[in-house]
């Protein structure tokens, strides 16, 4: 929960709307970037709702479809499909007086969409191969990088199932936008890992800190918090400096290097040219009817740019 309510105030809004929420059995729609936290909100939700106690289970939507999305989310009878060896409970069944975090909500195909839609209006569904009714009762907090508005409105989302998810909407926004919280999250994250990994937790210098503090983070909290792990795992001085930061990262900062357009145009060309002239076998005339040059244009560039060949 630390790291959510670190460093702003719109954070801290946030946050009093997830307690607020989190007493009622309302649908939740946590929207976000990929790494800002999203299933790390949708525990917090959880853990501090009257089901904490129950089962908390995450389902990745992206990587379902078809029977595979079917079986994930209500299971199947013995002998339903090749390979169905025994009953196999859905998340559906095993979030029962728990919560059903819907990851990736908007990947959901839309052949999927019309049945899940009908299990969240009465949480009733039958198991693949089965004929027995089976009923739940289940919180379903769903979460998504995407605008699913925009979705809805190209076709790819029904609005219904939208409606149906979209009853209190909670955006987490990008560590680029609170970027006066990295210098303490930095801290927490560093004593969380030295109590994982039994180790000191080292200071961390200003320069460092500055660093962190103007790179844009795309990979938000997660790549903060993977950069932090890195670099303690493999740094044994009580301090953290520029030295101790991984070449891929400072190589943000590195000016980038002087570049000569011409140069750069002469290589490009000389290199279609060579080319057209090695398909064609030199025909000049064919090779600048593909270049859509003329034969003047073709005959300044070969000698401007010192190509020898055979003439045709």
């Amino acid at each position: 929960m630390h790291e959510f309510i670190l460093g702003s105030d719109g954070m801290r809004s946030m946050m009093k709307v997830v307690h607020q929420v989190a007493r009622y059995d309302v649908n939740v729609l946590i929207i976000g970037e990929s790494g800002t936290g999203k299933e790390a909100l949708a525990k917090i939700i959880h853990l501090n709702s009257p089901r904490a106690k129950n089962a908390f289970v995450p389902v990745n939507c992206g990587i379902l479809s078809g029977l595979m999305f079917e079986d994930k989310l209500f299971g199947h009878e013995k002998g339903s499909f090749t390979g169905a060896i025994r009953r196999e409970k859905g998340c559906f069944e095993m979030a029962d007086k728990g919560t059903l975090f819907l990851d990736e909500v908007s990947e959901i195909p839309l052949e999927n969409q019309v049945d899940f839609l009908r299990v969240l209006e009465d949480f009733r569904f039958v198991r693949i191969g089965g004929s027995e009714v089976i009923k739940v009762d289940t919180r379903i907090i769903s979460a998504t990088n995407k605008d699913l508005r925009k979705l809805v409105d190209q076709g790819a989302f029904r609005q219904d199932l939208f409606f149906r998810l979209h009853i209190v909407p909670i955006y987490i926004p990008p560590l680029r936008e609170r970027k006066n919280a990295i210098p303490r999250m930095v801290e927490h994250f560093l004593n969380q890992l030295s109590i994982t990994y039994r180790k000191p937790p080292p200071r961390v210098t200003p320069e460092v800190i500055d660093m962190f503090c103007r790179y844009e983070w795309p990979g938000n909290v997660r790549e903060l918090k993977n950069l932090l792990e890195r670099v303690f795992i493999l740094n044994d001085e009580d301090a953290i400096t520029v030295e101790h930061l991984p070449s891929d990262f400072l190589w943000h900062f590195e000016e980038p290097s002087a570049l000569d357009l011409a140069e750069v145009r002469k290589r490009a060309e000389t290199e279609a040219i060579l080319h057209v002239m090695d398909r064609v076998q030199g025909d000049r005339k064919r090779v600048a009817q593909i270049l859509n040059i003329s034969p003047r244009t073709l005959r300044y560039k070969l000698n401007q740019y010192g190509i020898k060949v055979d003439r045709k």
